[in-house]
């Protein structure tokens, strides 16, 4: 990951007064002259044209013809705000710019990858400014093939597709629709865990390591607290592996939870093997990926194999990871528009195993990871309608405190919250302890030092709002 080149923090911002554009210049010296209530007034009216007028197309405004696209742009539609500009940068300097926006009218500002997070404000916002990395859509390979310049507004599926004509793919996210930056920042799973750590490890490769090193530990689950990041470049992976996908009758629970526990055994000595397990009312996903071409089905899964399960999602057998991702997103899509019919509450669990390898690897990070196997678990539901929300994230909540209870009361609960699992109300970055919270803010307020991602930024995991859930 290449996090020196470059990013917009609002040190090295350019000051309004040097942007070259005389219609700019009187709609700021109004602006500056009016008293506060009168910015109140104008504050909206005055912003949008300078953003027009600097941005051009690549400004949204709600009278646009792209605003309603823009805006429901986020998968969960809890997240679909009313901004005042979406704003589509094509470079780092116009980040820049459309911050020294946000600054001078003091706007409220979000910052869009993919938009999968799903937390409302986190990736939009009501009246202020969306940055969306749309545009910055690269996928380009290193002359020797060895990393690969990732643009930040591609989603995953995206980047498989990619870079799957040469062969290659990397360490990201196993869900097609999820966003690079979001992923990795917030301490990514991929498929690769036990082989190379979460999704934000890597080494810096740019030639200001020596006075960066700092921010590199940061952005690695530090999240948005430190400025935009507008190039990523990550190690390439050979992509042509073994795996399967099936799902099983909600009758079959307690063998899988069986199963899991001796898979948890397994992965301790080998480092290739990756499950996801995605369980609803009506069924269980298990995914089996292993880092390998291998022509048998991997001892690591063996405790699954022989649990009866009702269809192959995806059959068993090599594929590249682009394969794998672009067959579970194709089924997943039919098998909704089958039930597009049906009305009413979906309770999801998922279970993430962690091998101490991938632990191991994930050394080095402000998470706060413990190195032993452990599992991550998420609770997670889908509804129709709004007035149902308060009783569903009441029954959710109840889930994960039983869960956390019944850890505690075994002895193994671990304090971690893993950020791109976490609801609303909990505090993830508190999880990582005192010590890299208080490391997070000091490299905040060095790169920040006017507080401007803590004052401005709509939501997020800041670090202005730690031990505030």
């Amino acid at each position: 990951m290449d996090v020196s080149s470059p990013i917009a923090t609002t040190t090295g911002s350019p000051s309004l007064d040097k942007l070259d554009n005389p219609e700019v210049e009187t709609l700021l010296s109004k602006y500056a002259t009016l008293s506060a209530s009168e910015k109140d007034t104008f504050r909206a009216s005055l912003a949008s044209q300078n953003f027009v007028l600097l941005f051009g197309k690549n400004a949204i405004l709600e009278t646009s013809d792209e605003y309603e696209s823009q805006r429901r742009v986020p998968w969960s539609t809890n997240c679909w705000l009313q901004p005042l500009v979406v704003v589509t940068p094509t470079s780092a300097q116009e980040i820049a710019t459309a911050l020294t926006l946000c600054r001078f009218f003091n706007l409220r500002l979000s910052v869009r990858g993919g938009g999968h997070l799903q937390n409302p404000g986190f990736n939009s916002n009501h009246g202020g400014v969306v940055i969306s990395m749309s545009k910055f859509d690269q996928v380009k390979l290193s002359e020797d093939k060895s990393t690969a310049d990732i643009g930040l507004g591609l989603r995953w599926l995206d980047v498989y597709k990619a870079l799957d004509l040469h062969g290659l793919a990397v360490a990201g996210g196993r869900i097609p629709t999820v966003g690079v930056p979001g992923l990795l920042l917030g301490g990514g799973i991929s498929f690769q865990n036990s082989q190379y750590g979460i999704g934000a490890m890597g080494v810096i490769v740019n030639s200001n390591a020596d006075e960066n090193t700092d921010l590199f530990w940061a952005v690695k689950g530090g999240g948005p607290n430190f400025g935009i990041i507008t190039k990523m470049n990550l190690v390439t992976v050979p992509t042509t592996s073994w795996s399967e996908a099936r799902i099983y009758p909600p009758t079959a629970y307690e063998s899988l939870v069986h199963g899991l526990m001796q898979y948890h055994e397994a992965i301790e000595t080998d480092n290739r093997a990756s499950l996801v397990w995605h369980a609803t009312s009506q069924a269980i996903l298990l995914v089996f990926f292993y880092c390998a071409p291998v022509e048998k089905p991997p001892a690591a899964f063996a405790s699954f194999y022989d649990i009866p399960f009702l269809m192959n999602f995806v059959p068993p057998g090599t594929r590249s990871i682009y394969e794998l991702v672009q067959g579970c997103r194709k089924t997943r899509q039919e098998q909704q528009a089958a039930l597009s019919d049906v009305e009413g509450l979906v309770l999801t669990n998922v279970f993430q195993p962690m091998s101490s390898l991938a632990m191991e690897q994930s050394q080095g990070t402000p998470l706060g990871l413990e190195p032993v196997g452990q599992q991550w678990f998420l609770a997670m539901a889908d509804w129709k309608h709004a007035k149902d929300e308060a009783r569903v994230r009441d029954a959710i909540r109840e889930i994960v405190d039983v869960a956390e209870a019944s850890a505690k009361e075994e002895g193994v609960y671990l304090p971690h919250r893993y950020s791109n699992y976490a609801s609303r109300d909990q505090d993830p970055l508190a999880s990582y302890g005192a010590e890299n919270v208080e490391r997070l803010r000091g490299v905040a307020g060095k790169y920040d030092p006017e507080g401007v991602f803590q004052r401005l930024q709509n939501g997020g995991w800041l670090l202005s709002k730690v031990g505030s859930s």
